[in-house]
């Protein structure tokens, strides 16, 4: 008895043995946290300081948690201790306990480095790499620079074989994720050069019989034998069911068969392949006798068919076809030039290992592996420095605790061994659940908990094992619903954990109440055929229809939700120590991997049930961050059809279905970009003949003038300017925020400003580079998590299993429980094991046929089994969260096609499940596990049942569960709002009607409130505007259009026009790349200066070009950008020759000033005696007798794939510019303006502007 708290045997041994090593087993809701305090708190009163502890949890909160649990408890034995000694002694424990070491593993490593760096003579001024994106950033980027090297360096090919052999017909991105993939598993290991050096030995041929080699006797005779135990273990239990029912054919079938099989087994380890081979693929079944199914005993032979005999016909048929699709030659043939292939491997990401440590060492960075190899080298290296360091931590840490044992890997092993006394006089206690190891994909290695439990129970002198069974958490439904699965489906050859005796959870939540009820449940939606019912594309009301199998499995979860809280289910509040209604807050729903919680949170919200996602890595899903991905990948290439349509559809620009296809059909071959420049130009040339036309124009014309714009910046600016200004500009920002979860949309769109920022900040640049890492992250299934936002604290909470690991909730639901188990590293054309190595596909070269080395197969497997272990150890986690209730949500086509399923575990009579059925593809997810386990409890009730199949171990069963079939019809409509919600907005409104003021009052009100300014319009102008600024009016017919101007128009300020084009800072000025606008200002200073009293050569322009560097007028860089061949061309076309010819009619830099009234600008300008001012300076012109010859320059490129729509393009744009110019040269002169042009320097083209009339 300690703190109020009675401790069982178990947990008191657990606080008080100590001697030697010591491995804790602590099942879920055992209070294995409050057993290492109070184990703590007992060496402390030993006289053990807690500077002499070392105490590694697995995360920074457990860390935290601990500290703080240890100060609550010191305090306590400091208020109780009477001995003037002892309280100094807890007063220096409290003083001493923020600066403990207890901590991860990870920042001890650091800690370590930090202190002892000259003993491996390291820097010790660096950086930590914790910023996933720069550590991608960098890595792809070193792989990069190497590859080039390898190529360079490839005189043997190999290089070049080893590409082909992992790439595709589109890039070399397959070697890439291999050659990283290999660094990250042999970064986990203690010695990762010494892995990747071993990895071809697996594919050496030490003996001139395949099946006398090294390879075959320790990896393929284990896994084959291993294979046909299983096929031996079935055709046993049909003969010995056979032989029980008297069926006496049969049990001499099956004899048969097994003796059959005796010989396979004795060829797998004396036999060659070849005749292995030939065993196996010619195996005789013979045909089993029949049995009428009229007859008595026909329901005996029907199991010991289906359950027995053809699952044994069915295995040794995968085991041929897998394992023996080749004879002995060519299988290794294979193998040896796969092993040439992993050669190469090895000695590639050696390389790799090297240049990226390095960079690293370059720009004095670590990342976390990093840290914790250097650590190990400090402790391990032998050399007399590390010696010492190494004996010093063994005489300061009385003790080494280690939570979280069953997810520490070979690396951390290797650190804690160091600093740990040896065996008998250990000092290491660790403290663990095998069963809830579920970081596998972190190179957690269970086996290691596995091995210390197996050794410490074989020698007690090696160290001591303790097992807590006893669940305080749970109610004693969950437990037994818990142990009524676990115990048909984890064992030691599939799970890698025997669920018997001290493994299966034992009740010790004694406190609550009987009021309190518990209950477990299959919630089951049937998909049947159903279809989306809405394929005209017309808006859906505020009611759908379910059409999709998850969104039918959230609104089954949501309305049982509603139930339950609409009933005020009552639930124990464990901190409050009393019932009371369930809340929101009372309910989690654990998701197997984070692909639907999009799905889930808008459904529930459709619910009108408040929920919150944490730790959603759905970043790259959300709506808003896919359209801004969208639109930044179309402002890097246009020409991309998804991306754009995506952008087209979006708020952005606002096409609907019907607008898209308009644009189409206007031009049904090209990409789509193509066709919607088409479209805007036709407009443009023969204006719109519908409404539907005259509305697409002014969305697309609009989205092209930001488009071009966008890429301007893109190319002249940061991406965090580019992505700030489309914010700005297209008012993305603010329209997120009036969608439902607004805050959270802003946020994410903010942390794509911020995250751009980040990235740019580590050196790497560019729009491009950006958008190709983000598609890689998606390639590689990362992401990132969304930006966090404030949320009520009443709230249904979604998280992942992994990120519920050591919580616990009341209600507990497990989404998408049929969710089929990821085999994706079971697949592909190398598969990868920390323990087994690599195996790989040989693609040959000549046939391009790929074939599967036996490496391969031998490393897939293992990691078969290693997956599924882990799969039944992530459902264990997520049924042990639960405190009273829980619920699994998955989906069958319809009920017969689940329970038909389900079936094929009732007809085994073993308590545990045949390996076969629960490794069975169609099978692997949770909710076919957990109802092949129920099917066979009476609880379960069916038809098709008969009573003495049932297995005897399970009659006595008496959890208390419910299996629950819903279709979308039972389901029924969903409203966006609920009731409650419509009837408060009645009510509300209600209420403001009874309160607003008299007739009087209320017309008196909108007086004020309607008040417009009659002259509004001239305040949204300026008096005084410049041709450049006033030629944008000409460009956008919406912008001529006062009630239709949008402010968040690129270039709009109120009613002027303002250009962007600033003079840059002088320190901007110094070293860069001259921008266009400088260069094309540049040339007009040229043209102006160019002597044409004659006709120009090269030799003068290039003279007024160093003529205007002498005077620093240009710069020689500005100078350098100015093609005189483009100047000249000019003189060539017919304008330039009219000018050689009367020189002294020509006008060049001719400013003027025009006043004309301002609703010749702004269409619905109302005010009639309102003028506008208008400045500018024309290029030049010709005065004749006849008239005026009007010309400008223009120095925008032209897109030479399409000239002509470039031009026109250009023409649209300064068309309105150029006539304000004729309008004052009619003015000035008097004279008619009888020929306007621009001339493109781009092109060397000359090209007339239709005439326009605007009032002057």
């Amino acid at each position: 008895m300690s703190n109020g708290f009675s401790f069982t045997p178990s947990q008191d041994q657990a606080i008080h043995q100590h001697g030697n090593n010591l491995l804790v087993s602590a099942s879920a809701g055992s209070g294995k946290t409050r057993v290492l305090v109070e184990r703590v708190i007992e060496r402390l009163k030993e006289g053990t300081g807690i500077d002499e502890f070392l105490i590694v949890t697995f995360t920074n909160a457990a860390a935290a948690e601990m500290r703080d649990r240890i100060q609550k408890a010191l305090r306590k034995e400091l208020t109780e201790a009477k001995d003037e000694q002892q309280q100094q002694f807890y007063l220096r424990q409290l003083n001493q306990l923020p600066v403990a070491d207890i901590t991860t593993l990870d920042a001890f490593c650091l800690h370590l480095l930090q202190h002892y760096y000259y003993v491996i003579d390291m820097d010790p001024v660096f950086r930590q790499l914790t910023d996933k994106t720069e550590v991608g950033l960098l890595r792809d980027e070193v792989w990069a620079d190497l590859r080039e090297e390898l190529y360079a360096d490839d005189e043997s090919g190999r290089f070049a074989r080893l590409t082909e052999n992992f790439s595709n017909d589109r890039s070399d991105d397959g070697l890439a994720e291999l050659v990283q993939q290999t660094y990250t598993f042999a970064n986990a290991t203690p010695d990762p050069v010494a892995w990747l050096k071993q990895l071809p030995v697996a594919y050496q041929l030490d003996a001139s019989k395949l099946t006398d080699t090294t390879f075959y006797q320790e990896q393929v005779q284990p896994l084959l034998t291993d294979k046909l135990n299983q096929v031996k273990a079935d055709l046993t239990s049909a003969q010995e069911l056979a032989t029980q029912h008297e069926l006496k054919k049969q049990a001499d079938h099956m004899t048969k068969a097994l003796k059959l099989l005796a010989q396979v087994e004795d060829l797998v380890t004396d036999g060659s392949w070849n005749d292995l081979r030939a065993a196996i693929q010619d195996f005789h079944w013979g045909r089993i006798p029949s049995i009428s199914k009229k007859n008595d005993d026909y329901p005996v032979y029907d199991v010991l068919k289906t359950a027995y005999y053809d699952p044994a016909k069915d295995e040794l048929k995968k085991i041929s076809d897998k394992y023996f699709a080749q004879p002995e030659d060519q299988l290794v043939a294979v193998m040896q030039r796969s092993g040439e292939l992993i050669t190469e491997l090895s000695r590639v990401v050696l390389a790799y290992r090297e240049a990226y440590r390095v960079e690293k060492e370059r720009r004095r960075v670590l990342e976390f592996a990093d840290i914790e190899h250097a650590a190990l080298q400090i402790l391990a290296s032998q050399t007399e420095q590390s010696k010492q360091v190494a004996e010093r931590l063994r005489q300061q840490y009385a003790e080494i605790m280690v939570d979280e044992y069953q997810d520490t890997n070979g690396l951390q092993e290797a650190i804690l061994t160091a600093i740990a006394d040896p065996a008998p006089h250990g000092n290491l206690f660790m403290v663990g659940d095998v069963k809830q190891s579920i970081y596998r994909f972190r190179q957690a290695d269970p086996t290691l908990f596995m091995g210390k439990a197996d050794h410490y129970g074989q020698d007690p002198q090696a160290g001591g094992l303790i097992t807590l069974a006893e669940n305080f958490r749970s109610m004693a439904n969950v437990d037994n619903f818990t142990n009524l699965i676990f115990k048909q489906l984890m064992n030691r050859e599939l799970g890698e954990v025997a669920y018997t005796g001290d493994a299966e959870l034992a009740f010790g939540a004694t406190y609550y109440p009987e009021e309190v009820t518990s209950t477990a449940e299959l919630l089951v939606y049937l998909t049947g055929n159903t279809e989306s019912d809405d394929q005209d594309g017309e808006a859906m009301d505020e009611t759908f229809q379910v059409d999709d199998k998850h969104q039918g499995e959230v609104l089954m979860t949501g309305k049982k939700i509603q139930a339950l809280i609409a009933d005020k289910t009552p639930i124990y509040d464990r901190d409050k120590k009393c019932i009371r209604p369930m809340t929101y807050g009372d309910i989690t729903l654990l998701t197997p991997t984070r692909s639907n919680n999009l799905i889930i949170t808008d459904e529930l919200r459709r619910l009108g049930i408040p929920v919150v996602v944490n730790d959603a890595q759905n970043y790259f899903k959300t709506t808003e961050i896919q359209i801004m991905m969208a639109l930044l990948q179309v402002i890097d290439n246009p020409y991309q059809d998804i991306p754009l349509v995506a952008v087209l559809r979006s708020p952005i620009v606002g096409l609907d279905e019907n607008e898209l296809a308009l644009l189409r059909i206007n031009q049904r071959t090209g990409d789509y970009y193509q066709a919607v420049r088409h479209f805007q130009q036709q407009m443009a040339i023969g204006g719109p003949t519908s409404d539907m036309q005259q509305r697409v124009y002014q969305k697309v014309s609009r989205f092209l003038e930001q488009l071009d714009t966008f890429r301007d910046i893109a190319r002249q600016n940061q991406l965090v300017t580019l992505i700030w200004r489309i914010y700005q500009d297209t008012g993305f920002l603010d329209y997120v925020g009036g969608m439902p979860a607004g805050k959270q949309r802003q946020a994410n769109l903010h942390a794509l400003y911020e995250r751009a920022q980040s990235y740019e900040q580590s050196s790497f640049k560019g729009l491009f580079q950006f958008v190709r890492f983000v598609e890689r992250l998606q390639e590689r299934d990362d992401d990132l998590a969304g930006a966090p936002v404030q949320t009520a604290e009443d709230a249904v909470s979604v998280m992942t299993i992994h990120g519920s690991k050591g919580l616990e909730f009341p209600v507990v639901f497990i989404m998408d429980a049929s969710h089929q188990f990821n085999v994706k590293d079971q697949q592909g054309t190398y598969v990868m094991s920390g323990k087994n190595g690599i195996g790989i596909d040989y693609l040959d070269p000549e046939t391009r046929i790929r074939a599967a080395s036996l490496q391969k197969l031998v490393v897939a497997q293992a990691i078969s089994r290693a997956s599924l272990a882990e799969e039944m150890r992530k459902l264990y986690v997520a049924l042990t969260r639960a405190e009273s209730r829980v619920y699994l949500v998955g989906s069958h086509k319809n009920q017969e096609e689940a329970l038909q399923a389900w079936r094929q575990a009732y007809q085994s009579p073993d308590l545990v499940l045949n390996a076969t059925l629960r490794e069975k593809h169609t099978l692997a997810n949770y909710l076919d596990w957990v109802g092949m386990c129920l099917v066979r409890a009476p609880q379960f009730n069916t038809d098709w049942r008969a009573g003495e199949a049932t297995s005897p171990k399970l009659v006595d069963d008496q959890t208390n569960f419910q299996v629950s079939f819903a279709t979308a019809e039972d389901l029924g409509p969903v409203t966006a709002v609920g009731e409650e919600a419509a009837d408060w907005l009645k009510e509300t409104q209600a209420q403001a009607d009874a309160q607003a003021g008299t007739p009087l009052e209320q017309t008196a009100i909108r007086g004020v409130m309607d008040f417009k300014y009659p002259h509004e319009a001239a305040t949204l102008t300026t008096a005084y505007q410049s041709v450049s600024e006033a030629k944008r009016l000409f460009e956008d017919p919406d912008n001529a259009s006062i009630g239709e101007y949008q402010p968040d128009e690129p270039t709009g300020h109120g009613r002027r026009f303002v250009s962007h084009d600033f003079d840059r800072p002088e320190f901007l000025q110094t070293v860069r790349t001259p921008l266009p606008t400088e260069i094309g200002t540049a040339t007009h200073l040229v043209l102006q200066q160019l002597p044409v009293t004659s006709v120009p050569a090269a030799e003068t322009v290039q003279t007024v070009i160093d003529r205007l560097v002498e005077t620093k007028i240009l710069t020689p860089e500005v100078a350098a950008k100015i093609e005189a061949d483009r100047v000249l061309g000019f003189f060539e076309t017919p304008v330039g020759q009219a000018v050689l010819a009367h020189p002294d009619q020509l006008h060049r830099e001719v400013p003027f000033s025009l006043l004309i009234p301002a609703k010749s600008l702004f269409q619905d300008f109302r005010e009639a005696d309102s003028q506008v001012l208008i400045h500018g300076i024309v290029d030049g012109y010709l005065e004749t007798a006849e008239g005026i010859t009007l010309f400008d320059y223009k120095t925008d490129h032209v897109n030479q794939r399409a000239v002509d729509r470039s031009t026109a393009k250009l023409v649209d744009r300064y068309g309105g510019q150029v006539n304000l110019y004729a309008t004052a040269l009619r003015q000035m002169t008097g004279k008619p303006v009888t020929g306007q042009y621009l001339y493109l320097l781009d092109t060397g083209t000359l090209v007339a502007v239709p005439e326009q009339e605007i009032q002057g």
